[in-house]
């Protein structure tokens, strides 16, 4: 399967798509100039740019779109101006969409977005035919040493509900999502259980971070050639915190679980890595967000 990539950054939420669809990354839009330069040397992809200069129709067509589109308009930390900020991109992605396509939408953003914008774009994919379901994951559930929680959406048409293919290969429920006060509380029954059975599989974090931490799970089943697996992310030696009294960028990226150098070995200021590295998500975490969404 074929992925285009939105918003790339340093590319984490991909990585994990590759891997849990066995899919790969054929062409991105960033125009951050240092993200791009990331994306040069690690993918190797053609990157199409600005969002809001892209002429869809040229555009090759792709199985799954993803898209950790920005979080200012929504993050708590910001002035939380939701659709009336100027970064708000959603609705240049959404003709995207509108005219691609895909067989699969996946989409990161922060917490905040679910209560502001959020409804927006559900609304706006089902006008599309797009079924959605979405969790709220921490990256600390899948052994980090910070929470970082995000909302992970997955959208299909309408149609993925009456075939036996697609998403529903891989176990998902078929029937519609619905807000009675029953179909709610089957649901959550089963998410709770669900997470009752997971938590005891997930190592916690240790009482000090400087430590390695213990890895409780197996390998991934399907390993994209970037990806560093659950139980690979901390066996790895923990960088120094601090380099001449300043967080050192090595340190970050060790707890966004991503390959040692991903970002810091680039040609990159250490404020620049460190603004990459803090715009991105966990791949681990995203992974176990399909996981989740897959149950």
């Amino acid at each position: 399967m074929n992925i285009g990539s939105l918003c790339t950054g340093y590319g984490g939420l991909d990585m994990a798509v590759e891997a849990y669809f066995d899919a790969e990354m054929v062409w991105c839009a960033e125009n951050d100039k240092y993200a791009s330069q990331l994306i040069v040397q690690r993918f190797n992809k053609p990157n199409l740019g600005d969002i809001k200069q892209i002429e869809w129709d040229e555009v090759e067509p792709i199985d799954i779109l993803t898209a950790g589109y920005p979080c200012q308009p929504f993050s708590h930390a910001g002035f939380r101006k939701g659709v009336n900020d100027e970064r708000h991109i959603w609705p240049y992605i959404l003709k995207g969409i509108s005219i691609l396509r895909p067989k699969y939408i996946i989409l990161e953003n922060v917490k905040g977005h679910l209560s502001l914008g959020f409804k927006e774009v559900l609304k706006d994919l089902a006008k599309n035919g797009y079924d959605a379901r979405w969790r709220i994951v921490r990256a600390s559930e899948v052994g980090a040493p910070h929470q970082r929680a995000r909302i992970f959406i997955i959208a299909y048409p309408f149609s993925k509900r009456l075939q036996g293919s697609g998403w529903q290969k891989r176990g998902i429920r078929s029937e519609i999502i619905t807000n009675t006060g029953s179909e709610r509380q089957k649901r959550q029954k089963s998410v709770t259980e669900l997470e009752r059975q997971r938590s005891s599989k997930y190592s916690k974090i240790l009482s000090n971070t400087h430590d390695r931490f213990e890895p409780q799970l197996g390998q991934v089943p399907k390993l994209g050639r970037r990806f560093v697996t659950r139980s690979q992310m901390f066996m790895q030696a923990v960088p120094p915190t601090l380099v001449d009294g300043k967080l050192n960028a090595k340190f970050v990226e060790y707890m966004m679980g991503l390959p040692v150098g991903w970002v810091t070995d680039l040609d990159l200021s250490r404020s620049q890595q460190l603004k990459m590295l803090g715009n991105g998500v966990v791949p681990q975490q995203a992974y176990y967000a399909l996981e989740l969404l897959n149950e």
